[in-house]
């Protein structure tokens, strides 16, 4: 049995390279150990989250053995969406679908200037994953705000099963904040979400981003911790 799962985009950047302790039961800590060695060996940045449930006594031990440090907390939010009631924005109309590589790139570049410098490696990852997220097939859906035409803002929703989305990544440009363009983002995928059908949306929040996400109807679930 397996109590973690990890990812290696290939790129020294700990946003895509993540290992997920999702069971602090079935962990084993030659696992996690061999899961550290494999980006370390590639000198690869990572990070590791585990849930508040998950981070056990041993959970917590393995961690201090391989000289992993806490880095942050977010808050895991649910929303039942049969509760919320669509909200339409004037903003929404500066809303565009992500559905061509020009688009993509767009929004890339938008979510990598949220770094100072702006992290190239973001830019490139979603240039070598183009495909998959052109592809209707996988639901996953990257929308983009234009203000007067320029790209500032961004959000991504992925299925995590038929009943559940998830949102990540919002992101609004640092000159763009305090206009309401986040919230435009969050209930155009919110709506979006429920006139699909999904029945639940989930989300990690950061301490800055918890009061909006309740004004909407989310509740707190659990906390996740990074490691690195």
């Amino acid at each position: 049995m397996t109590g973690l799962s990890y990812v290696d985009s290939g790129l020294s950047c700990d946003t895509f390279n993540i290992i997920h302790v999702f069971s602090g039961n079935e962990f084993e800590k030659q696992e996690l150990t061999d899961a550290v060695r494999h980006f370390r060996k590639r000198n690869l940045d990572f990070c590791i989250w585990v849930s508040r449930e998950n981070l056990t006594p041993q959970v917590r031990a393995c961690f201090e053995a391989l000289e992993l440090d806490i880095q942050g907390e977010e808050v895991g939010m649910v929303l039942d969406l049969d509760d919320y009631e669509p909200i339409d924005k004037l903003g929404h109309v500066n809303i565009q679908k992500v559905n061509t590589r020009e688009h993509l790139i767009q929004y890339a570049e938008v979510i990598a200037r949220n770094w100072n410098p702006a992290d190239e490696n973001v830019i490139r990852y979603y240039e070598t994953t183009a495909a998959l997220y052109l592809d209707t097939d996988t639901g996953i859906e990257l929308f983009l705000y234009l203000h007067e035409g320029v790209p500032v803002a961004g959000v991504e929703m992925f299925p995590s099963n038929d009943e559940v989305a998830g949102l990540y990544g919002l992101a609004t440009l640092e000159a763009y904040r305090g206009k309401g363009i986040g919230f435009a983002l969050m209930t155009h995928a919110l709506n979006t979400a429920k006139a699909s059908g999904y029945k639940r949306m989930i989300l990690q929040a950061s301490e800055d981003g918890i009061g909006i996400y309740k004004k909407l109807g989310f509740r707190e679930l659990t906390n996740y911790f990074e490691y690195s």
